[in-house]
C-alpha cells in the first residue's frame, strides 16, 4: 500500500469513533481500484452508499487491507469519500467480562484511530497522507456490553443525534480538522535489512471480501401497523409506536433505520432470533407463549432526518422498533437491511420427494453461511469467535458444500499462528483475552489431516506438522501412571451434556481420575498425526505415533471394557457409559457393532448432542450400522423443522444459539451417509458411494469434490452416478455387491 497511516492528533478514548472524510472532483467514466485499512475496525461509505466494513481479521503477526474496485459508487464531479472507524484497547480485557471478544480480538498495537487508504485516478492521488482527508472525533456515541450476549458478544449502540453528527457521510467536511499523517504503511528500505517489522505489517486480504446485498422483511408479526405494506408511518406526538418484523430466517446484517422529525423522541431496537421462555421448546415464532429478549439499540432523535446504522453487524430473524414521541410527531420509513458474509457457493445440493430432505439441508445451508464473516464463527449473535473444535466441523461442512477452499486455508493459518509456549492451542482465536480449552487443540489436528485428505494439498502437512507435535507432547505428559489420559489442564471440554452441566460440558469421570473419552481422543490424534508424518516424507514419527497411539488403546481395552454391558465406562471404575466413548473407541479400532448397538438402544447411554455427533455418525458408517440408526440420529433436526427452526440451534433443546456452527451435521451426513458419496484415501480420485436411502423413496443432487462435480440419482428400482474426469471407484449395492465405477456415466438397477 504506498500511503500512510493517518490519525487524529490526540488519543481518543477507545470505544469511539473517528470519522474520515476526503471530497474529490473525479472525471467521468473514471476507474479507481483502492486498497484499504484500519485499526481496529471501519466501515466504508461512497457518496452516501454502503460500500463494506472491514478489514479482515488478523493478529500481532499480520494486518490485512482490502482491495475493492470502487468504480460502480462514482459519480462524474464531487465525490464523498467516507469512512467510519472505532479505536478499540485488547489490553482492556484484563478479565472475560471486559473482552467483548468479538471485536477486540484483532491485536491492535496502539490505541489509536488508524486509516490507511491507496488509491490513483489517473493523475488525481486520494491516499492518505498525500490527499487531503479530513477528521472527525465523535465521542458522544456510546457503546454498552449488552448483558444478554454477556462478555462475548458484538457491542450495542447508544445515541444522542443533538451530539452526533446526523449527515457526516455527505456534510460538507472543509471545516473539519486535518487528518495527521502517523507513519507510513510500507516499510522503508532499511527494515528488512536488518530484521525490523513494522507494528503494522500489512498484507493482502487472503479470503475474498464479504458480500452486502439489500433483503427486505417478510412480514409483520405480533404486531398490526400495515408498515410492511405503507413503507412509512406517521407517528403522532405523545405516542408509544411498536412493530415487530420477521426477515423469514435469521440472518447477518447491516441494518438502517430512517426516521424524519420527533426531535427528543426515543427509538429502541431490539434484535432476536427467536420468541422464548424459560427454556421451553415452541415454535420459534409463537409470540402468544414467547418473550422478546435481545440485543438492544437506543437513539436518540434530533428532529431531522436521520438514518441510523448500526456501525457493526447485527443478527435477528425478528426486529423489535419502538418508537416513543413527545411534543413533536415523527415519520418512521420500513426499515432495510443488507445481509452479509463471506460469499458461500453452494456447489452441493440435494432433494428428495420427502420434503425434510430439503428442508433440513437448507437449514444447514443458512446455518453455515451466517457463521462466516473474515473468520469462521460459533455463532453470529452471542459470540462471533473461532473457536477450534467449533471451525473444525464447520470446515467438514463448508468442504461438503463448496469447491472453495480459502476459508478453510485461512483457519488454518490463524491458529497455526496462535500457539502458546506449552505445546497447546488458545480455544478461540483471534482473541484478546486468553481462553485455553486443552481439548480443541486435538480437534486441530483432526482438522490439518482432514484438509489435506480432501484436498491433496501437502504444503499444510509440512506447515503444521510441528504444530501437531507439540501438542501431543503435552498431552503425553498428561497420561497417567496406567497410560490413561488424566486432567489434561486447563478446560478439557467435550460437549455440553446434561448430566455434565456442573462440570461446564466435561466428563465427570476425571473427577475421579481418567476419562475414557479424552484417552480415545488423544489416541485418535496420534493416529491421525501418524498419517500427517507418513504423507509428508517423517515416516519414522508416524512410526512412532503409531506405537503410542497402540498403547493408549491397550491400557483403554484393559482398563475400560466392561464386559456385562459390552460397552466401554467413562473411566476404569466410573459407572457411566456414553455413546462418545463408544464412537471413539470404533474410530480407534477397538469397538465394534455390539458396542454401538449398546449405545443407541440403552437408555442409560448418554447420548452425544449436535456439538459430537460427527463421531457418532463416522461410527455408525464403519460398523454398517447406518442404515439402522442413520435416520434415528438424524431425527432431532428434522424434528426442528415443525418448531419453524431455519438455521441450526446449538443443542437440541434449551438451546441458547438458534444458530450455531457446530449444529449443521445434516450436511455431511445427507451426502457422506444418506447419498453416501465418500473418498477413498486422499484427494477424491477414488470413491466409495454406498447409498443409504433409509425410507427415502428416491434422493438426487449434485456432491462438490476438488476434481469435479459427481452427480447422482437414486429410486428404489435404479440408480445413476456421474463421476468427474479422472476419477473412479466402487458402488456397494444394497444387496451387499461391490461394483466397478468408471468417470463419466455408470446406472444400474438398486433391486437385486
Amino acid at each position: 500500500m504506498n500511503c500512510a497511516w493517518i490519525g487524529v492528533d490526540h488519543h481518543a478514548p477507545a470505544g469511539k469513533f473517528a470519522y474520515f472524510r476526503l471530497d474529490a472532483e473525479l472525471p467521468k467514466d473514471c476507474h479507481l481500484t483502492a486498497q484499504f485499512t484500519a485499526a481496529a475496525h471501519y466501515r466504508l461509505w461512497i457518496n452516501g452508499r454502503p460500500v463494506c466494513s472491514g478489514p479482515c481479521m488478523g493478529d500481532q503477526h499480520v494486518w490485512y487491507y482490502d482491495e475493492v474496485d470502487l468504480t460502480p459508487y462514482l459519480i462524474p464531479g464531487v465525490n464523498r469519500f467516507a469512512a467510519q472507524v472505532i479505536c478499540l484497547d485488547p489490553a482492556a480485557a484484563i478479565d472475560r467480562g471486559s473482552e467483548n471478544a468479538s471485536l477486540v480480538r484483532m491485536i491492535v498495537p496502539d490505541h489509536r484511530h488508524r486509516f490507511a487508504f491507496g488509491a490513483q485516478a489517473g493523475e488525481i492521488d486520494l491516499s492518505t497522507g498525500k490527499a487531503d482527508w479530513r477528521v472527525l472525533v465523535d465521542e458522544s456515541a456510546k457503546l454498552q456490553k449488552d448483558k444478554i450476549v454477556e462478555w462475548l458478544g458484538p457491542y450495542s449502540e447508544i445515541v444522542d443525534y443533538h451530539q452526533t453528527p446526523v449527515d457526516w457521510k455527505n456534510a460538507d467536511c472543509g471545516s473539519w480538522p486535518a487528518a495527521v499523517r502517523l507513519e507510513s504503511v510500507e516499510h522503508d528500505n532499511y527494515y528488512p535489512v536488518v530484521g525490523l517489522t513494522k507494528r503494522y505489517p500489512v498484507q493482502p486480504r487472503p479470503i475474498p471480501m464479504l458480500f452486502e446485498r439489500e433483503e427486505a422483511f417478510a412480514r409483520e408479526i405480533m404486531t398490526d401497523t400495515s408498515l410492511l405494506q405503507k413503507g412509512k408511518i406517521q407517528i403522532p406526538p405523545h405516542t408509544a409506536f411498536e412493530a415487530v418484523l420477521d426477515a423469514g430466517q435469521v440472518k447477518v446484517t447491516h441494518p438502517a433505520f430512517r426516521v424524519s422529525g420527533g426531535d427528543g423522541a426515543q427509538m429502541e431496537i431490539t434484535y432476536f432470533e427467536k420468541f422464548q421462555k424459560n427454556g421451553e421448546n415452541f415454535r420459534r415464532d409463537d409470540w402468544k407463549r414467547g418473550e422478546i429478549i435481545g440485543i438492544k439499540d437506543l437513539v436518540t432523535l434530533n428532529g431531522q432526518e436521520i438514518t441510523y446504522e448500526p456501525f457493526f453487524v447485527r443478527t435477528f430473524r425478528f426486529v423489535r422498533l419502538r418508537l416513543t414521541t413527545g411534543d413533536q410527531g415523527a415519520t418512521l420509513h420500513l426499515p432495510t437491511f443488507r445481509r452479509t458474509g463471506y460469499p458461500l457457493t453452494e456447489d452441493s445440493d440435494i432433494s428428495s420427494s420427502a420434503s425434510w430432505v430439503h428442508d433440513l439441508w437448507r437449514m444447514c445451508a443458512e446455518t453455515l453461511q451466517n457463521c462466516m464473516l473474515s473468520t469462521y464463527m460459533d455463532c453470529p449473535y452471542y459470540e462471533q469467535l473461532q473457536y477450534i473444535m467449533d471451525t473444525r466441523l464447520q470446515v467438514l461442512f463448508h468442504l461438503t458444500l463448496s469447491h472453495d477452499t480459502q476459508m478453510a486455508r485461512k483457519a488454518l493459518e490463524d491458529f497455526h499462528r496462535s500457539i502458546l509456549p506449552w505445546g497447546l492451542l488458545p480455544g478461540k482465536y483471534p482473541t484478546a483475552y486468553l481462553q485455553v480449552i486443552s481439548t480443541f487443540s486435538l480437534h486441530y489436528i483432526f482438522m490439518v489431516w482432514e484438509y489435506y485428505a480432501h484436498t491433496g494439498d501437502a504444503s499444510v502437512l509440512r506447515a503444521y506438522r510441528a504444530d501437531c507435535d507439540r501438542i501431543l507432547t503435552y498431552f503425553e505428559n498428561h497420561l497417567t501412571d496406567r497410560g490413561l489420559m488424566g486432567h489434561p489442564g486447563f478446560w478439557p471440554f467435550v460437549d455440553w451434556q446434561p448430566a455434565w452441566d456442573n462440570f461446564a460440558g466435561v466428563p465427570t469421570a476425571l473427577k475421579e481420575g481418567e476419562s475414557t473419552i479424552i484417552s480415545l481422543m488423544y489416541a485418535f490424534a496420534l493416529e491421525q498425526a501418524a498419517k500427517i508424518n507418513e504423507f509428508s516424507g517423517r515416516p519414522g514419527m508416524a512410526q512412532e505415533y503409531q506405537a503410542r497411539k497402540g498403547k493408549v488403546c491397550d491400557a483403554v481395552q484393559a482398563l475400560c471394557w466392561d464386559e456385562k454391558r459390552q460397552m466401554y465406562r467413562e473411566g476404569p471404575a466410573y459407572p457411566q457409559f456414553t455413546q462418545h466413548a463408544q464412537a471413539w473407541a470404533v474410530l480407534c479400532g477397538l469397538g465394534d457393532e455390539g458396542c454401538i448397538r449398546a449405545a443407541a438402544s440403552d437408555p442409560d447411554v448418554l447420548p452425544v448432542t449436535f456439538s459430537t455427533a460427527n463421531e457418532w455418525f463416522r461410527a455408525l458408517e464403519k460398523t454398517g450400522l447406518y442404515k439402522e440408526y442413520g435416520k434415528q440420529s438424524l431425527q432431532p433436526w428434522i424434528d426442528l423443522i415443525a418448531l419453524d427452526c431455519k438455521t441450526c440451534p446449538e443443542t437440541p433443546v434449551n438451546s441458547r444459539s438458534e444458530n450455531h456452527a457446530w449444529s449443521a451435521q445434516p450436511m455431511l451426513e445427507l451426502i457422506r451417509g444418506v447419498a453416501g458419496i465418500r473418498q477413498e484415501g486422499v484427494g477424491w480420485r477414488q470413491v466409495v458411494i454406498a447409498p443409504c436411502l433409509m425410507d427415502l423413496p428416491d434422493l438426487r443432487g449434485t456432491a462438490a469434490t476438488p476434481k469435479g462435480d459427481i452427480r447422482f440419482s437414486y429410486t428404489e428400482e435404479s440408480y445413476s452416478i456421474t463421476l468427474p474426469a479422472g476419477v473412479t471407484g466402487t458402488f456397494r449395492h444394497p444387496d451387499g455387491r461391490l461394483l466397478t465405477l468408471h468417470e463419466g456415466d455408470n446406472a444400474g438397477r438398486m433391486s437385486p
